[in-house]
């Protein structure tokens, strides 16, 4: 073997020994830097650990086997959070970037199979007003992806009754995430580009009594698709009465879809935002009922534009759209029987400007079309102002022809109150606000009678009903487009819902128009006009 040979194959050992080594040396100075960092770098209130951890210097791949990382109050240091994965695998680390550009720049992190519980009740929150960074970080961290496969999350509320949140099969994926020491110190503590979600199954509990139930759920490109929502009572009616010491609607919901476009969320000088220009649920189907023999419930019932700008967050939704919606609504008043119900059907509605973010005079807008106790056409237009302390508001109604007979269903349990005959049209403006409001009424309507029931619900008093029905213009002057009118006022039982509040007035409304009252007799110049032609043929032919 000539000496030139010698001296290549030589030198090619060299270097292959001189690489071994070097390899060993980086593989076993970087995964001490991975160690040091894990065992000295996180706050005190984190303790982790992990069944072993390789490095593939040459691929630049780092992999924790069995990790487990526990989150505790500095204050008492009661454990409030567990994770546990199957392993987490950081592939593509770039030494170069590390060592020349001061940033740790990594292509992948896969998480695997992490179980996440967290125990609500246990976290005691910090009351610093000056936000600190949880982990010291010299070097910006860019990562490409984030993967997090095949998730378990658990939410527990000891205070109450255990799981308040669970979710399976939940995979997330976030792309071009970046942390700095200045990130760290905002409430959301990075920054990303691109992100999605799915899972196959979310429970939720939202009180006491009831939970929430949703099936496939996906969100990618900034777009939400939910099917299979369920709201969801988790007592019969007759147990919750039972548990109750007052009154409380007992649901039954089913939502076939959700699907929302163009989400965008965040913190803005530490308020969290919300916006969607538009959320719309298909076939949404509500069953409830009240069991109104229970005691009142005394609490106040803010109306919505208040509850709107009483939100802790800031939220901004153009358009909500419901289609072929459907409301079945029961109510027992007596101990006799087990309450009258009435329906809403093929119901489509349009809600604009939800929101608590826009100028004052933007009004919040709500139109409604239905059908009513099955054929009824019920059209409704709604607004108000969130930006209006006084929660003023304008509510108008048109409903179409009803048979009285229909409304048995509701009054005849309720009320011990039989009706008969026919609204052809009646229209209905309410105008107030959170104290009190005015009702303006136009009805056409023929052979308008009520019969007051016995306490049996069946037997009519004839008496009382006879003397009722003096009261009662029995008809709008038998013509075809001739209106009695009338108005009346209300004040608000803020202890009460807002459709109480419109039932108040629809309430007062009926009984200046149908009794023909001092300000609900005015009629339409057709029926006016009609009337001074009949008085002047009758003075002609005597």
């Amino acid at each position: 073997m000539s000496k030139t040979l010698r001296w290549i194959i030589s030198s090619i050992g060299a270097i292959i020994i001189i690489g071994l080594l070097a390899t060993m040396y980086i593989n076993y100075t970087v995964k001490n830097k991975v160690e040091n960092f894990l065992a000295t770098q996180l706050p005190s209130n984190i303790s982790q650990s992990y069944k072993r951890m390789n490095l593939d210097v040459l691929r630049g791949t780092i992999t924790i086997f069995e990790p487990s990382v526990v989150f505790q109050n500095k204050k008492d240091n009661q454990q409030h959070t567990f994770i546990t994965l199957d392993k987490i695998i950081i592939e593509e680390v770039s030494y170069w970037d590390y060592l020349f550009n001061e940033e740790i720049h990594i292509e992948d992190i896969k998480l695997k199979s992490p179980v996440i519980t967290y125990y609500k009740d246990r976290l005691i929150t910090s009351t610093d007003t000056v936000r600190k960074a949880p982990i010291r970080l010299y070097k910006p961290v860019i990562v490409d992806e984030l993967s997090i496969d095949n998730t378990t999350l658990k939410i527990i509320d000891a205070t109450k009754d255990s799981i308040f949140m669970y979710a399976e099969n939940l995979t997330i994926e976030i792309d071009d995430i970046l942390v700095t020491s200045e990130t760290l110190k905002r409430r959301l503590p990075l920054e990303f580009s691109e992100y999605e979600a799915e899972t196959d199954s979310v429970f939720l509990k939202v009180s006491p009594y009831e939970n929430v139930s949703v099936g496939d759920l996906k969100l990618k490109d900034k777009k939400l698709a939910i099917q299979k929502i369920n709201l969801r009572t988790k007592y019969s009616r007759q147990q919750l009465s039972n548990i109750l010491s007052v009154e409380r609607d007992h649901f039954d919901i089913d939502f076939n879809s959700l699907t929302a476009s163009e989400i965008d969320f965040g913190f803005k000088n530490n308020r969290l935002f919300v916006n969607v220009p538009q959320i719309l649920f298909e076939d949404p189907k509500a069953v409830i009922y009240r069991n109104k023999l229970l005691a009142d419930d005394p609490k106040i019932k803010p109306l919505y534009s208040k509850m709107l700008r009483d939100l802790n967050f800031d939220l901004t939704v153009d358009e909500i759209e419901i289609k072929n919606g459907a409301i079945t609504y029961t109510e027992r008043v007596k101990a006799d029987n087990s309450g009258g119900t009435i329906n809403f059907s093929n119901l489509f509605a349009s809600i604009y400007n939800a929101s608590n973010t826009y100028p004052s005079g933007t009004k919040t807008q709500i139109d409604i079309k239905a059908e009513f106790m099955e054929n009824t056409p019920f059209n409704v237009n709604w607004e108000f102002d969130v930006t209006n302390t006084a929660d003023q508001f304008l509510f108008k109604a048109e409903i179409g022809s009803l048979a009285a007979a229909e409304l048995n269903k509701f009054t005849q349990p309720n009320l011990k109150v039989k009706l008969e005959g026919m609204t052809n049209k009646t229209y209905f403006t309410i105008s107030g606000d959170n104290n009190t409001s005015m009702i303006d009424m136009r009805m056409n309507y023929d052979d308008f009678k009520v019969s007051i029931l016995g306490d049996n619900g069946r037997d009519k008093k004839g008496f009382v009903s006879a003397i009722a029905n003096l009261f009662i213009k029995k008809d709008s002057d038998n013509e075809e487009n001739s209106f009695r009118e009338g108005s009346g006022n209300a004040t608000r039982n803020k202890t009460k819902s807002f459709f109480n509040y419109l039932w108040l007035n629809t309430e007062s409304g009926l009984k200046a128009t149908l009794t023909g009252g001092s300000n609900s007799t005015k009629e339409t110049s057709a029926s006016r006009s009609e009337k001074r032609k009949a008085r002047r043929a009758t003075r002609a032919r005597s």
